[in-house]
């Protein structure tokens, strides 16, 4: 089955695929404009070039995105990257996964993170295989925190650094 993009409002939501992976992992752009999307100079950020290495492993193996990687945050009036938003793994054997997602700084504090989070909950919902969601973030990382709450998420724990959240997918 092939991953279809994800379209919201004002966002695009596309797989990153072993291409893209490959490319940004060299400091290209050059397979984002050959699907006419504008790179942005602050995307990837640090936190995403720290992880494309993982995601690479997991393409690699793969192949194709199975949508349980990372997702490009495109915004349509201009098709710019402004974030990424995804999964740390598959879910595991009790339907667990664990979403994060990052905004480039600037386009912070406009809806964009909880538009794209509310659209791969919706995604989520009619993965079979999936039952719980999780989330991590820092405790100071307020805004962050307002978002998974609005999306339904609730705090199960913290530590000193971070809060935990989890998400229970109604049994249909």
């Amino acid at each position: 089955m092939t991953l279809r993009n994800i379209d919201t409002d004002r966002l695009l939501l596309m797989p990153v695929t072993l291409e893209i992976v490959k490319s940004l992992m060299v400091g290209s752009n050059d397979e984002l404009l050959k699907l006419q999307i504008n790179p942005n100079t602050k995307w990837p950020t640090k936190d995403t070039k720290d992880i494309l290495p993982i995601i690479n492993r997991t393409l690699e193996k793969n192949k194709v995105p199975s949508g349980f990687e990372t997702w490009m945050i495109i915004k349509k009036d201009n098709m710019q990257v402004i974030g990424d938003i995804g999964f740390h793994s598959e879910p595991n054997e009790k339907g667990e996964v664990e979403v994060g997602y990052c905004l480039v700084e600037d386009e912070r504090g406009k809806g964009f993170g909880f538009e794209a989070l509310s659209a791969i909950m919706d995604w989520i919902h009619f993965q079979k295989n999936v039952s719980i969601v999780k989330a991590q973030c820092l405790i100071e990382n307020k805004p962050s925190a307002r978002i998974l709450q609005k999306v339904g998420m609730k705090e199960i724990d913290r530590d000193m650094d971070s809060i935990y959240w989890e998400f229970i997918k109604p049994v249909s």
